[in-house]
């Protein structure tokens, strides 16, 4: 008789092992494949608009019925649209920290403006301190008070009029506008300032840092991409924390769908970056203003009806 050749059977321990890390990254039943990557997306298309992300990932829950993401997907998204901006601002990241020992100029724009390395690190720390501050403060009523979607329809609205308000400041109010390579410490310390108000779901970061730009006499251009140089520092704390929390927490943690979420967000918000940023240059914030305030109201009216 042939004898069959020894196979040696793996390890019972390596087997369980694979198995448990498999069975973390599989997506589970919370969350649908189609919310996963609805969700992502809408992160992605909305962080840098001028419309809030983080209201819309509620939104996008209540409209279809699905159960709430957590804040574990949330910080996740939020990490794929950190990785977004990075990318997309490499040069002026990279050029502020190797040029900031001697001090060396930063491309800041496409048209040959510069700022000296250390004076744009000093605006952006200035931008960030006071959310730092203020938002651990606030956090946890926010998240028990305002995650809902009848207070971010309210507060749609509220940036509807925030962006009316930096349009008639850029069309009316300062005939001769500035960019970042003259921007004060002070202005900038102010727009940081006015983003601690986007930890309210439904209030938009990247608005009311433009508009804030915007009323100390920025181009809308330059208002938005120090916005986006702030937003930086501001999603990777947000991500940090909110991350911590869930982790704390005891929720499941779906490692797979946070994954798969960070990786469509990523992709989705570094076109959204680029085709903003070219809009500004001859467009204006109208849409976005007619947007918030046409879904603001229509959520507003929805819950009031029961829906």
């Amino acid at each position: 008789m042939e004898r069959r050749p020894k196979v040696n059977k793996p390890d019972s321990g390596c087997v369980n092992v694979w198995h448990e890390i498999f069975e973390t990254f599989k997506l589970q039943e919370a969350m649908s494949f189609i919310q996963i990557i609805v969700l992502a997306v809408v992160q992605g298309v909305t962080e840098f608009l001028p419309i809030s992300s983080s209201g819309h990932l509620i939104l996008g829950s209540w409209l279809f019925n699905w159960p709430d993401q957590g804040l574990f997907f949330d910080a996740a998204v939020h990490v794929g649209t950190l990785f977004a901006v990075l990318v997309y601002f490499r040069r002026e990241w990279i050029q502020m920290v190797t040029g900031f020992g001697g001090n060396k100029p930063v491309e800041i724009d496409n048209a040959g403006g510069t700022v000296r390395a250390r004076m744009l690190a000093i605006l952006i720390v200035a931008g960030t301190v006071p959310l730092v501050v203020i938002a651990p403060f606030i956090k946890d009523s926010l998240e028990s008070d305002f995650r809902n979607p009848t207070a971010v329809g309210w507060l749609l609205v509220a940036t509807a009029f925030a962006l009316i308000v930096g349009e008639l400041f850029g069309k009316y109010i300062h005939k001769k506008t500035i960019g970042i390579d003259s921007l004060k410490v002070q202005q900038g310390f102010t727009i940081g300032l006015i983003q601690v108000l986007a930890a309210f779901p439904g209030i938009s970061r990247s608005g009311v840092t433009m508009v804030t730009g915007m009323a100390v006499g920025m181009t809308r251009e330059s208002a938005a991409r120090f916005s986006m140089l702030l937003a930086t520092p501001a999603i990777a704390g947000a991500g940090v924390l909110v991350a911590k929390d869930a982790l704390d927490s005891a929720d499941n943690i779906d490692l797979g769908a946070a994954a798969l979420g960070a990786g469509i967000s990523a992709i989705t918000a570094y076109f959204v970056i680029a085709g903003f940023i070219k809009l500004l240059k001859t467009g204006s914030l109208r849409p976005f203003i007619a947007y918030c305030l046409i879904a603001g109201i229509g959520v507003v009216i929805a819950r009031a009806t029961g829906a």
